[in-house]
């Protein structure tokens, strides 16, 4: 992220050294660029997502960033077999995966939105400083948080998208916060779509991805083409790695909004899925990509939007695995509003004290009510000390 510099005074700025120059000349550059539309990143040793077991910008296939121009997010691979290069597998075909967003004939995307591109203007800034790494039989891995951030002119309506994206040490998925907020003016019809785009796994043999939802632990293929959608699960279907199926699965949290899964035979633009979605399917066997579509309320300005999703892959067992379901929706957030909470209890009322005034001894004692005294004895030791003592006991 950017920061603002302070321009010291004229006269201090006479005495800077060389060194303190140079510094003072960077940073002016990088402000100017800035509002030039060049994409600055963070300074950081590592720009990319890979912890052994997904990737994203994977370095040996030459991926070196984790944005990349003609894919948005760059592609990302399962590894079959932890940290064994040799057993990665596309998710993405080589197309990436990332957010687009529409306003009418608007598109934004990082992405070619093909012929929706007019009238459309952005700057980026990606910020890599939340990533940390490990080495194991001496290749470096990469797990922590990216996040992009996008300010958008779609048609005049300003808008910033920022994209949080977290990769946990030991995950096979990656889990995405993305904050869309209004910068001036009411604005609706504002379509965000979270995406795939290509949605073929691995290269080869057959291929399906299926509309549905996930809930209770189980992913429920749609039924019904009209039904809301929170999820797509794609597999390679007829192709077998080492004996096993393996697939990807896209997921969004259903409790920010209205929902629906897309397909699209098409592949691999954003337009395909934003103005072609194929939402008469609920499964296809054909290459093309896919997308979870958010219809985003009206937003007032300075007010933001909030979709928490997820994407990743694993074997087709794994993706089907109630366990693994149930923890995916929950880091996304469930479909199933929470309980209200049960109401407090009353306090119990106070118990009744009665007062008396000005009463002996022996008659406060004989007017107990909670005196037990079964076999009378008690009473007649109280009764001899009341004769002998009463009158001085007040």
């Amino acid at each position: 992220m950017l920061k603002r510099i302070r321009v010291g005074e004229a006269a201090r700025a006479k005495i800077l050294n060389p060194h303190k120059k140079c510094l003072a000349l960077v940073a002016l550059l990088t402000v100017l660029f800035s509002f030039s539309g060049i994409a600055q990143a963070s300074a950081s040793p590592y720009s990319y997502l890979n912890n052994g077991i997904i990737s994203f910008a994977e370095p040996s296939f030459g991926g070196t960033t984790f944005y990349k121009d003609s894919q948005n997010w760059n592609n990302a691979f399962l590894y079959t077999n932890s940290y064994d290069s040799s057993s990665k597998i596309a998710l993405t075909n080589w197309a990436g995966w990332g957010v687009t967003l529409t306003k009418g004939d608007y598109c934004f995307s990082g992405s070619t939105c093909s012929g929706k591109t007019t009238g459309v203007t952005s700057t980026r800034s990606i910020d890599y400083a939340g990533l940390s790494s490990f080495s194991n039989a001496g290749t470096t891995y990469t797990y922590g948080t990216i996040v992009e951030t996008d300010a958008i002119s779609l048609g005049g309506q300003s808008v910033e998208v920022v994209s949080s994206i977290s990769l946990a040490r030991d995950s096979n998925y990656a889990l995405v916060t993305t904050a869309i907020t209004n910068l001036g003016g009411s604005v609706s019809d504002l379509k965000l779509f979270v995406n795939n785009y290509d949605g073929m796994v691995n290269q080869d043999g057959g291929y399906r991805s299926t509309r549905g939802n996930v809930a209770d632990g189980s992913f429920v293929a749609l039924t019904d083409t009209s039904q809301s959608s929170n999820a797509v699960l794609a597999d390679a279907l007829q192709y077998v790695h080492s004996g096993t199926n393996y697939g990807a699965i896209l997921l969004a949290g259903s409790n920010t909004g209205t929902l629906s899964s897309v397909l699209s035979g098409g592949c691999c633009s954003p337009s395909d899925l934003a103005y072609n979605p194929g939402t008469q399917l609920s499964q296809t066997n054909t290459d093309g990509s896919y997308a979870i579509l958010n219809q985003l309320p009206t937003l007032g300005s300075g007010e933001t939007y909030t979709l928490k999703w997820a994407f990743g892959g694993a074997s087709y067992t794994t993706l089907t695995s109630s366990a693994f379901l149930t923890a995916l929706l929950a880091a996304v957030g469930s479909s199933t509003p929470e309980p209200e909470p049960e109401p407090e209890p009353a306090p119990a009322p106070a118990p009744e004290v009665r007062q008396t005034h000005n009463l002996s001894f022996g008659q406060s004692l004989h007017g107990s009510d909670t005196l037990s005294d079964s076999d009378g004895e008690l009473r007649k030791t109280v009764d001899s000390i009341d004769a002998k003592y009463g009158n001085l006991i007040k």
